[in-house]
Formats: C-alpha cells, structure tokens, sequence
C-alpha cells in the first residue's frame, strides 16, 4: 500500500518550453521511461493564448503538469507505488525544463502516511527562524557545503544567531542554519527594497534603516550623494562586526558600512523607536519574516505607528513583506496594518532568481502619484523604469477574507504565517 507522492512547484522556467505540449510529453514520457515506469496513456492541453496541461496514465498511478508560461511556473506531481526513488530522475527534468527554482514536498502514501520536506533551493534571504517546505533539502546543501572543503569563513554563535558565512560559488550567510542570501542575486531583492523609496522621496536627507545588519540595503543608499545621515538599528553585533570587517563580507556589500554618513545603533528596534530623534525623509524595514511572536511584534499596528512618529511629514517607508505568492494572507495584513497605523500603502514585487517572487509594500500619509521616477544611480538587478514592480500578477491580487490588523492585543500575524505555510 505504500506510494511516493512528489508535488512541485517549479519557477523561471523556459516560457517558451512551457508552452510547448508536444514537447512537454517528450520530456515526461522520457522520465517515466528512465525510471522504467509503465506508460498507459497521455494526454496533453493547449490553452488560448498560453498553458499547457497534460496527464500521463501509468500502471503505478500518475504523472501530470499544468503550466503559466507568462510567470515561468509549473505545477507537476508524479505519483507512484514504485518502490524506487523518483526524486534523482525527477531533478534531471527540472533541468531541463530550465528552472531556477523550485519547491516540492514528498507524501508518503499508504499505511505509514506522513508529509515530509525534501526539496526547496533556498528560501527567503532574510528569513531566520522558519522552517519552510522543503527545508530539509536546504538542510543537505547546508551539510554538502560544511563537508564539502568550501570555505568557511566565520563559524560561531552570537547570543540571537548560530552563524555561518562560507564562500562557494558565492558568499552565502546562514543564521540558525537558514539561508539568508546568496551574493549572486541579492541585488534583486535590496535594489527593489531601497531603490524605489529613495527615488520617491522628496528629501533624502536623512534615512534610517531597520534590520538590514548586513550593510546590504546601506550599500544602496549611500548611492545618493545627497544623503546627509544614515542610522542603521540592528540588534546582534556580530552581523555588524563580520558585514564590516571580514574581506569577502565587505566585498559584497561594497564597504557601505564604513561610510562616514553612517551611524550604527546595536539594539532592539522597538527601542530604538521609543527614544526621541530628529525626523526621517526615507525609513527601510528590512526585518525577518513574522514566524513566531516575537518577530510577529515587528509587524504591529504600534510598532508602524512609532515608525510613523520619526518619518517626516513627506517620508516615504518601504518594508519587506514575505511573499504574496506563498503568504498572500499575511503579505495583505501587512499593508492592512499600515493602513490602520494611519499610512496609504502601496504593494510591488521583485523576482528574485533563488527565491521567486517577493513582495514588499511602500507607505507614506498621503497618496501616491501613478507615475513612478525612474532610477537615477547604477543598478545591476532591477530594470530603470520600476512601473513594472507595481503591478502585480492578478492571481496575487488580495484574497476576499482571512486578512487581519496584527497589533500587542491582537497578535495573530504568525499564526496566520505558520497556517499559510503548512505548520499547523
């Protein structure tokens, strides 16, 4: 009675291989036949403009795919009583259909049934307590890289973080064991945090930037030569002592943290929001994903209401807001708490290569023009006209219900992460 259930979601894959059936069928029936499965039937569709969906029968259950082409994603499971592994023949066809990401969990069906992660190229850059589908396969990469004679660059423990930084291919960070970022496209994510608010801001004298220890988002900013100061709030030290001083660290993030504009404050945010300061033209939340309690109060009514009280009366913010894809629930809770902390909100997106879609929100008191500036300093990962970035995909367009306005009293946010990703 036992089975293998794969179900995957695959991203940046070819479009136009997406949208090609015949060819589709070619590469899943040559699966099927290097695994030496049964081949009963198949049966493929195209869709007007764009899509294909497609089914193949075989003697132990099923192999089927249905793809947007306009987004690079497809959604295939294969479903076998086989008692081979499928997953090494599995990876060769996501090669070859060109993807750069993907996620899959693995159901083992029958009498033992359970739900077990296996497959998740790498997850959030600036996640670092959850545990996402598919972990345990960032899990084996993490092991490969610490037995694999890469080399580790810093190995230790602050009081918040296990910490690893190890030069691979790239620099990678790994706190508590999670992926935070690959050097080779954290562009696409810091550029579109920073970028835009800066270049909508009427003033940028003055910016503070909320997490972001890394000196990731200040190698952004300090871009503008006309900002005058920049206080950077982060709360473990030693995230700021190894941005700052160990060679490949500062390579990256092109020494930002060196920059005499710059002053760094060693804390918990929500202190530092409590103290009294001269007004802000651009603030940058760049925090970690609300998994549990204490980083759900990062993301409170309160918590944007105190933000609110430092941004000057034409300030822009912008915050990271987890993915709308995989989050859509707590993404538009996010941009509800803004609203209800007295803020008008805009949300945009960025695709980052190693992750997929993210998704972030711009907040100001007053409304936004339609026409966005373009951007005015060097870019390597975004386009100039940001326009695009606004517009998000309609399938992920806010949900009709389950949206909430986390606050202290009403503290929900990572609940409502934790049900989206599957935890509980």
């Amino acid at each position: 009675m036992k089975g293998q259930h794969l179900i995957v979601d695959a991203y940046d894959c070819r479009a136009e291989l997406l949208n090609n059936p015949d060819e589709l069928k070619t590469l899943m029936l040559d699966t099927l036949r290097e695994l030496e499965l049964e081949i009963l039937l198949a049966c493929f569709h195209s869709f007007s403009p764009q899509g294909v969906t497609g089914i193949i029968a075989i003697s132990t259950s099923h192999f089927s795919i249905h793809t947007w082409p306009e987004y690079g994603y497809a959604a295939f499971d294969l479903y076998t009583c086989s008692p081979q592994d499928t997953w090494p023949v599995l990876k060769k066809f996501l090669r070859k259909i060109g993807a750069g990401r993907a996620t899959a969990i693995e159901i083992e069906r029958g009498m033992e049934r359970k739900i077990s992660p296996i497959y998740s190229k790498e997850p959030h850059p600036r996640l670092t307590a959850s545990r996402r589908p598919g972990n345990a396969w960032d899990m084996k990469i993490l092991k490969e890289i610490k037995n694999g004679g890469h080399h580790i660059l810093y190995q230790g423990s602050s009081e918040r973080n296990d910490i690893l930084l190890v030069e691979a291919k790239d620099l990678r960070l790994y706190l508590n064991e999670e992926f935070q970022f690959s050097s080779l496209d954290e562009r696409h994510y810091h550029e579109a945090l920073v970028l835009p608010a800066m270049e909508l801001a009427k003033s940028r004298k003055r910016v503070l930037i909320l997490g972001g220890g890394d000196g990731l988002a200040v190698r952004e900013v300090i871009k503008y030569h006309d900002v005058v100061h920049i206080d950077l709030v982060e709360i473990d030290p030693m995230i700021i002592k190894l941005a700052a001083n160990e060679p490949a660290f500062v390579d990256v993030n092109e020494g930002s943290l060196k920059d005499n504009r710059l002053q760094m404050h060693i804390m918990d945010a929500k202190q530092y929001l409590l103290g009294e300061m001269k007004g802000y033209d651009v603030i940058i939340i760049d925090f970690p994903d609300p998994v549990d309690p204490e980083t759900s109060l990062l993301y409170t009514k309160e918590l944007y209401e105190h933000v609110g009280r430092h941004l000057n009366p034409e300030g822009i913010i912008a915050c990271q807001a987890t993915s709308p894809g995989d989050n859509p629930r707590v993404y538009w809770s996010i941009a509800k708490t803004l609203q209800a902390a007295g803020f008008k909100t805009e949300a945009f997106y960025s695709v980052v290569p190693s992750f997929g879609m993210w998704g972030f929100h711009m907040a100001q008191r007053g409304n936004f023009v339609k026409k966005w500036p373009k951007i005015s300093v060097h870019h390597e990962a975004i386009e100039a006209n940001v326009e695009p970035l606004f517009h998000l995909p309609p399938k992920f367009h806010p949900p009709n219900t389950g949206l909430i306005i986390n606050s202290r009293n009403n503290l929900k946010l990572h609940e409502l992460y934790q049900q989206e990703m599957g935890n509980i």
